[in-house]
């Protein structure tokens, strides 16, 4: 009876929501509490900067960084991308795990999931704001 009960690997999550006006990206351990939320403007971006390319970039480097930190806690560490939305910070992120900043924790990536909800028929939409 020296056997672990799971010999699951432990699966972290890292969700980035990617709307008009900014990006959102959360680092979660396996039981799902989070350990580390970016934005665009906790990164210093403001006002429509905050959507920007850059800013995603930003919030997908610091977000590898705090991974890599988690990851050195376990023995067999994988974790899984969740996208949402279709915004500048989407590309950023998949860029940044496709660059040099993406090396260390690439390799333990086992799942990319898209998580965006895309509209087939349904109700009627609300009028659209004018401008």
């Amino acid at each position: 009876m020296d056997k672990p009960l799971s010999t699951r690997a432990e699966i972290y999550a890292v969700y980035v929501k990617s709307t008009r006006t900014n990006t959102i990206t959360t680092l979660t351990r396996p039981n799902g509490n989070p350990v580390r939320t970016l934005t665009g403007g906790n990164l210093g971006f403001k006002g429509g900067n905050r959507s920007s390319y850059e800013a995603g970039y930003k919030c997908a480097v610091e977000i590898f960084k705090a991974l890599e930190e988690e990851m050195k806690k376990t023995t067999e560490p994988k974790w899984q991308l969740y996208l949402n939305g279709f915004g500048q910070g989407r590309e950023a992120i998949q860029k940044a795990l496709m660059a040099t900043e993406g090396q260390v924790v690439k390799p333990n990536l086992i799942r990319v999931t898209d998580k965006t909800p895309i509209k087939i028929g349904g109700t009627r939409a609300q009028k659209r704001k004018r401008r």
